[in-house]
């Protein structure tokens, strides 16, 4: 076999091998990602957490929860800060104590003022907290 032949088979054993351990690396990485998980609850938005263009937030609240009423947990909560914007905030970080009220409607999610205590907005859910409206 001449010089030509050996590096020509040499690389095709080499690419063999290189193309061989990508495969397998692929395999073990996809093994390795984690399942898909339901996609949470939450993101709502309305007036109660909108950032007013002209800045001004009187008699908007600083900062909400959202409440599904058939468990009483709270999916999303929204904080406005120092300059007035509104930001969604992770349910755990508000400091908010649920006081589930019976008469609230059914299937649906009821947005609380959390200085008031107040509900200010109400809207249906399907099952995965999706407004049906």
């Amino acid at each position: 076999m001449d010089t030509r032949g050996v590096i020509t088979t040499a690389l095709l054993i080499a690419g063999t091998l290189v193309l061989g351990g990508c495969s397998s690396e692929t395999r073990a990485a996809a093994a390795l990602e984690p399942a898909p998980t339901e996609e949470p609850i939450g993101g709502y938005e309305g007036w109660w957490n909108a950032t007013p263009v002209s800045g001004g937030t009187t008699g908007l609240p600083d900062e909400t929860v959202a409440v599904l009423t058939d468990t009483g947990e709270i999916v999303d909560a929204s904080t406005r800060n120092a300059n007035g914007q509104a930001e969604s905030v992770h349910p755990d970080d508000v400091e908010y104590t649920v006081a589930a009220d019976p008469a609230w409607p059914k299937q649906s999610v009821v947005i609380i003022d959390t200085e008031t205590h107040e509900i200010i907005e109400s809207f249906p859910v399907d099952s995965t907290g999706k407004p049906t409206d």
